[in-house]
């Protein structure tokens, strides 16, 4: 499997900003502020990066609303020693829904590596891209996923690489991580999605 991202995250990135550059400039000036105005600003760490163990982490406080419909997503097309296919192939996505948005509270981007102090030796294992803290609902036509779904329990929902069960469903995120991984190697190689607290409907 190459790591090159594929051609609908490419499409997914190039449509954000090209969203952002439509936006008209604003024009503005610098003015001194006065002591009361100063005295009045209070904030908080707008991001934070660690490196621990090997695993490099950029956690960005960022709250984000959607509701985003995508008429196709597909990751990872690939021989897996099994069958050539998607790991996902999702059709028909709704990122929240007309009466609810999909939100984000705290989004991270993260790496794993092995022996990252060693330059001759120094392999990439993952990459990450996910939220913490996730509520709402995504649904779409299934027909390849690869992943895990857990409920509030902890109980595996889902599990599994290129699951062509699950069909048309909505996956309701209670509040806790979401993440979409790619993985070079091991038992979860390829691209996976994570929830780690959700909902499925309709359910079995």
């Amino acid at each position: 499997m190459s790591w090159t991202m594929s051609k609908n995250v490419i499409v997914l990135l190039v449509s954000i900003i090209s969203y952002s550059a439509s936006v008209p400039f604003l024009h503005a000036g610098m003015a001194p502020m006065s002591d009361s105005e100063l005295s009045e600003i209070t904030g908080a760490g707008f991001s934070q990066f660690t490196l621990t163990d090997g695993i490099a982490r950029a956690w960005f406080n960022i709250t984000t609303e959607t509701f985003t419909e995508i008429e196709s997503l597909k990751l990872g097309y690939y021989d897996d020693g099994s069958t050539t296919g998607w790991d996902q192939d999702w059709e028909g996505v709704s990122l929240g829904s007309s009466t609810e948005d999909l939100v984000l509270v705290g989004l991270y981007l993260e790496a794993g590596f092995s022996n990252i102090s060693d330059p001759a030796t120094r392999t990439l294992n993952y990459l990450k891209i996910g939220s913490t803290d996730m509520t709402g609902p995504i649904s779409a036509n299934f027909i390849s996923f690869s992943g895990s779904i857990k409920d509030s329990g902890g109980n595996f929902l889902v599990n599994g690489h290129r699951v062509t069960t699950l069909g048309q469903r909505t996956i309701y995120s209670n509040s806790d991580e979401f993440y979409l991984k790619l993985e070079q190697s091991g038992t979860e190689k390829g691209w996976w999605a994570h929830w780690e607290d959700a909902t499925i409907t309709p359910w079995p």
